[in-house]
């Protein structure tokens, strides 16, 4: 069977795309009703999930599935987590995820809607090929860098799936990066793993097709150079970015040097189309997926790189940066704050729950006032009590309430 050169068309998709965003004051709440009000039709679960009540997905103009919602927060999730009552997810669904336009008809959708958009949960970019551009066979050469013929650069941690046939045991998957890291890459036998599953998901053959890796959608062939039909097994290398990607930063070349300049946000703009979708597997690719020819004694760094993908040589590539790691509250009072809300939640003496939320209310008070500067907490904290006091018939104003507050919270005589 002959080598295939670098492909003529990228097969490059997105496997997975959700979002974390807020219900803008002007459509709130968009629930499964307002989007049937707005003509779609939406096919709702009778429950929701551990993080929100409401869970349904609409469907689109031919009446597939096409992005799921999940909304409402459940009691219990804390603010200082990230929710507040208007926070929500969106998640395209596998299908949605394979056509052309899917992330601009998704980035459309959220525009209409007047969502505020936070930030992507998690976005996984895939590239399916039956050989690489080099000309190797993903089967050989995952055998080989498991042989120890090759080395990789970052992501230490490794995961490996295969089967022990009698003749010799085949490897059919493998992973890189640790579950909670900000992003993971993996290279599988993606034709096993679509024999395998019990949905049939026959958009991806039909995928395939369109980019020339099949020559008969249903019969999952190919004819080659000498008109022999056979069926090609087809690999798939997968990067998926979680939440804590913040930005894309310029920090070398292909060269080797090194520079760093502007950081690009890590938006739905980056992804929505598939000659931007291709550069952003260059750009994870170049430095989660690379690999050197091992050789006993001598540093990875210092060794040949084992050229596997034909990058363009001339451009920039990429490096995703994370989110600064946020500040976090006492464990101690985390834990008890989720503890008296599920005891709340299920007491039935009133007494007892006003007490709750007495101690509920001081540890998040207390977590403001360490995350937040002391400026904006005396503010807000001014401005809570303000309302409270005039609520509960204090004749004077709002401004001369929230000035006493002001006076007594620069004291700490109020927490």
């Amino acid at each position: 069977m002959p080598k295939e050169k670098t492909p003529r068309n990228r097969c490059i998709n997105i496997d997975w795309l959700e979002v974390y965003c807020l219900e803008s004051g002007n459509r709130y709440p968009c629930d499964a009703d307002y989007f049937r009000r707005c003509g779609y039709f939406v096919r709702e679960r009778e429950y929701g999930t551990r993080h929100y009540n409401q869970m349904f997905t609409i469907e689109d103009e031919n009446g597939l599935p096409w992005i799921e919602v999940r909304r409402d927060p459940a009691a219990g999730q804390s603010t200082f987590a990230g929710f507040v009552p208007e926070s929500c997810h969106l998640r395209l669904t596998n299908r949605a995820c394979y056509e052309d336009n899917a992330v601009a008809k998704f980035r459309d959708f959220l525009l209409k809607h007047d969502y505020i958009f936070k930030r992507i949960f998690r976005i996984d970019i895939c590239h399916d090929f039956e050989f690489f551009d080099s000309g190797d066979r993903p089967e050989k050469f995952l055998r080989r860098y498991i042989e120890g013929r090759f080395a990789k650069i970052n992501q230490c941690r490794v995961s490996a799936h295969g089967e022990d046939k009698w003749t010799k045991f085949y490897w059919e998957s493998i992973s890189w990066g640790a579950r909670k890291s900000m992003v993971s890459t993996k290279m599988y036998n993606k034709t096993l793993e679509l024999k395998t599953v019990s949905k049939e998901k026959t958009y991806i053959p039909y995928c395939w097709w369109l980019h020339g890796l099949l020559d008969d959608p249903i019969a999952r062939t190919k004819v080659n150079s000498k008109g022999v039909v056979y069926e090609p097994t087809i690999w798939r290398v997968e990067f998926s970015l979680k939440s804590s990607a913040d930005n894309w930063i310029v920090i070398e070349d292909q060269s080797g040097k090194h520079e760093k300049k502007k950081a690009i946000p890590h938006r739905l703009e980056m992804f929505d189309a598939k000659d931007k979708l291709w550069r952003r597997f260059e750009d994870l690719a170049f430095h989660y997926f690379r690999f050197k020819k091992y050789e006993a004694g001598k540093r990875k760094d210092r060794l040949p790189d084992k050229v596997l993908y034909h990058f363009n040589q001339g451009r920039e590539f990429l490096q995703v940066g994370a989110l600064p790691a946020p500040m976090k509250t006492e464990r101690d009072d985390e834990l008890m704050r989720r503890r008296l809300v599920m005891y709340r939640e299920t007491h039935p003496n009133p007494d007892v729950r006003k007490a709750c939320d007495a101690i509920i209310k001081y540890i998040d008070l207390q977590t403001a006032r360490t995350l937040a500067p002391r400026n904006l907490y005396i503010e807000a904290r001014a401005m809570q009590e303000a309302i409270s006091k005039r609520l509960n018939g204090d004749p004077r104003t709002g401004l001369e309430i929230m000035e006493e507050v002001k006076k007594l919270l620069a004291k700490d005589l109020i927490f």
